[in-house]
């Protein structure tokens, strides 16, 4: 046996015991609304000092830190998270990208980089977009590996995710022929912009369906994830000519879409996105009001209230305070969870950047009444 394959049971032997605990069992039950707080990978990097692409490419390291992120998050932060067995072949952020003939590369804290190298990216021409091969295309080689090696050293102690392709046409497009000439495209070149949000969509249909056959998978439900879905930069015209009808077919196909993601002010849309009648939940992110939300979706839809990483980590206790009970008062009689983001270090040290999100732990608890 080496050196980290002895690390490695023996971070499985106080997970085990960590995720076997009343504890952590008793969470199973917390009662409504639960509370979360997350750090992503560019914080994990910060905190436990390593290069990302070695977590992305090195599946012995990438066990041996995700059993350390678990132990962490159960040894430190006593929110509603329930810690369990289950990892993931993480390749890396915008993986499916690549599949599309795109690169990207990773910052060794994480952040990512795709490069506009694609012949489409000059010419407005959808044969330059070349099918796919499941198996073969961009990181997929790799992420086949990662994802048997990962299997591998687990054994049964836990489950594997492998990552599915949850991103949307419109930032395909968006990537694929950049911002300004995409929003071009849909006054010049309609017809050109709805081939390519088609062809888009059927490459994706066709990763899922050779997924579902390797791996024997019956459920194709799936999420939407498109970053560009974000008022002002596209219209809520353009997404309703541009980008609804292939989220339609999606849902079509997929049987179920139980989620749109991105990163921008979601109000304009929501009307329009109701139109997704498998939708269970929306996102509420710090830049999408609470209020209007309320307005706009019904009450019988979840949702997702995240609280930004700086009103985390340096608002007062006071203010921290007033913000999740004006939340917990707009919120009331409905469904839904909140989410504290820890994403990345805002003080000297992220040492301090965690004692914050313990205390931001305490105020969620105490308003709660735990």
């Amino acid at each position: 046996m080496n050196s980290t394959t002895a690390i490695i049971d023996g971070l499985f032997e106080q997970l085990r015991e960590g995720v076997d605990s009343p504890r952590n069992q008793a969470k199973t039950e917390a009662p409504q609304p639960r509370f979360y707080t997350y750090m992503e990978n560019i914080g994990w990097a910060q905190l436990f000092g390593f290069d990302m692409n070695r977590f992305y490419e090195d599946a012995p390291f990438s066990l041996e830190t995700q059993l350390r992120q678990k132990l962490f998050h159960l040894d430190n932060y006593d929110d509603d998270t329930v810690a369990g067995t289950g990892f993931s072949a993480s390749v890396g952020m915008y993986w499916d990208y690549t599949v599309m003939g795109m690169s990207v590369r990773h910052e060794p804290g994480g952040v990512p980089h795709i490069q506009s190298d694609h012949p489409m990216t000059k010419s407005p021409d959808v044969s330059l977009l070349k099918p796919h091969d499941f198996k073969t295309s961009g990181i997929m080689p790799h992420m086949l590996r990662f994802y048997d090696d990962l299997k591998a050293m687990i054994g049964d102690r836990g489950s594997v995710g492998f990552p599915t392709w949850e991103r949307g046409p419109l930032d395909m497009a968006m990537q694929l022929r950049g911002y300004v000439q995409w929003i071009t495209d849909c006054t010049e070149r309609p017809q050109f912009v709805h081939d390519l949000m088609q062809r888009l969509i059927e490459e994706r249909m066709r990763w899922w369906d050779a997924y579902c056959e390797h791996f024997g998978v019956e459920s194709k439900a799936s999420g939407i994830a498109d970053d560009w879905m974000n008022p002002p930069f596209i219209s809520p015209s353009i997404f309703e000519d541009f980008v609804l009808p292939y989220y339609l077919k999606l849902e079509e196909y997929h049987g179920s879409v139980w989620g749109v993601h991105s990163c921008g002010d979601q109000v304009p849309l929501q009307k329009l996105l109701l139109r997704i009648k498998s939708i269970g939940g929306f996102e509420v992110n710090p830049w999408t009001n609470l209020e209007k939300t309320l307005e706009n979706i019904p009450p019988e839809k979840g949702l997702g209230v995240s609280i930004k990483n700086v009103d985390v980590l340096c608002k007062s206790e006071a203010e921290q305070e007033a913000q999740l009970r004006h939340i917990i008062e707009k919120c009331a009689g409905r469904n839904y969870s909140i989410s504290g983001q820890s994403i990345q270090r805002v003080h000297e040290t992220i040492e301090e950047d965690v004692e914050r999100v313990k205390r931001w732990i305490e105020v969620v608890k105490r308003v709660l009444g735990r």
